[in-house]
């Protein structure tokens, strides 16, 4: 297995990505009823287990994730739950129960990567999921992170599985190439979300801008109808294979908009982990292969966070539980293995889980 080159987290990215700007008041509303659906279901799980050993006391592990029809949040709540131990027992062979004494996971909805990288360095969340590409941006103080250092502090736990540029447009909307996109109707994600950061320099490689069509800035739960009734020509999201979102809507006629190989390449001179991909036919029903562009998602921590803990969530992480939550669970969590743990890691590992990758010695493979 190979591990990160050094040298790499030194590279430059010249072409900017801009800051997110403030969030419009319906997205408030939304973090709201998001928090308050949180809490509910916190109240609810200690309702409905067995109350801790005497004197232990039970802390949240708050997970940011993504947008519910996405992969982010589903992958999310699998981890939370391997990573949960509400009752103190051992299984029918005397062994230890698997999961992080004295920690309830929680998968919480948010706007994507970059939302969830500053939540985890300003230790609103404990962890999150977020792009290889957004966590080096965060790492380096560059584009939308530019000149905030807080980002040093990001900490990687795991390398998950890829994700891809999906760019899903009705097919009727004749739009077969990424300069087509021209004075269409396209979501192009959340502001915050690292979507929106990989769309832009997709664009800008194409020679395109926001400017050259009508963009609209949402999660693809709040595009279904939109697309369904053709006020959106497509929308995009950086997300694993398949996404609840475009199976939803594959009634209407969709295409996947391609990345040719050659611009792929030339954004990855500039961006080394957002690299060539392709999603393979049949993922959608009567969508052929289509290349694109990837990068990995990984589960990140802030360094201030104990090396035990990060050795405890590292290995409830791949202990067989978790692993067979994720195998069962969803499609993408086949992908997820101890033995692709280090592959396309942009930041340095956390003390704690080096620590566990070096015991098992996965480090140096």
């Amino acid at each position: 297995m190979n591990t990160p080159q050094q040298n790499s987290l030194t590279r430059t990215c010249p072409m900017p990505v801009p800051a997110a700007r403030k969030d419009p008041p319906w997205q408030r509303s939304v973090l709201k009823y998001a928090f308050a659906a949180l809490m509910i279901l916190v109240s609810l799980l200690l309702l409905n287990h067995p109350s801790p050993a005497a004197g232990e006391t039970k802390r949240l592990f708050r997970i940011g994730t993504g947008g519910p029809t996405g992969v982010y949040y589903p992958i999310g709540k699998l981890i939370a739950e391997g990573l949960t131990r509400l009752v103190e027992e051992n299984d029918a062979s005397g062994a230890a129960v698997n999961g992080v004494p004295g920690i309830i996971g929680v998968a919480q909805n948010s706007a994507g990567s970059i939302e969830n990288v500053r939540a985890v360095v300003s230790g609103q969340i404990e962890a999150g999921l977020v792009q290889a590409d957004i966590a080096s941006m965060a790492f380096l103080a560059e584009h939308a992170f530019a000149g905030d250092q807080s980002g040093r502090a990001l900490r990687a736990v795991a390398s998950l599985y890829p994700e891809m540029l999906q760019l899903v447009t009705r097919r009727d909307a004749n739009i077969r190439s990424v300069p087509d996109l021209r004075g269409k109707h396209i979501s192009i994600d959340e502001l915050g979300s690292g979507t929106l950061a990989v769309m832009r320099i997709a664009l800008a490689a194409y020679g395109l801008s926001e400017s050259d069509f009508h963009p609209v800035y949402l999660k693809p739960v709040f595009t279904q109808d939109k697309m369904a009734q053709n006020e959106l020509h497509g929308f995009a999201m950086m997300a694993g294979i398949p996404m609840k979102a475009v199976i939803q809507l594959s009634d209407i006629g969709l295409f996947l908009v391609p990345i040719d190989p050659n611009t792929a390449s030339g954004i990855t001179a500039r961006f080394p982990y957002i690299v060539p991909g392709r999603i393979p036919s049949g993922v959608y029903s009567g969508i052929p292969e289509t290349p694109t562009l990837q990068v990995y998602a990984l589960l990140v921590v802030s360094a201030e966070t104990s090396a035990d803990l990060v050795y405890q969530i590292t290995a409830a992480l791949w202990s067989e539980r978790t692993l067979s939550l994720l195998k069962q669970g969803h499609p993408q969590g086949k992908l997820i293995t101890p033995e692709t743990a280090l592959t396309g890691l942009s930041i340095p590992l956390h003390a704690g889980a080096d620590r566990f990758y070096r015991e098992k010695e996965l480090l140096f493979k």
